[in-house]
């Protein structure tokens, strides 16, 4: 999730090492429902790369 740390860590999303997206990392969270850490760079859809 991309959003205020504080907002999101209410509901229990938290920083991840190991997870990259080119933002502030403390703006990028994730929420494991098993325990699990995902990894990898997260990249957006082309088209909110879109001009014009």
């Amino acid at each position: 999730m991309l959003g205020d740390p504080g907002y999101c860590g209410r509901f229990g999303f938290r920083t991840r090492d190991g997870l990259v997206l080119p933002v502030p990392a403390e703006y990028f969270q994730a929420l494991s429902f098993d325990g699990s850490s995902p990894r990898g760079e997260v990249r957006f859809h082309d088209g909110f790369d879109a001009q014009g």
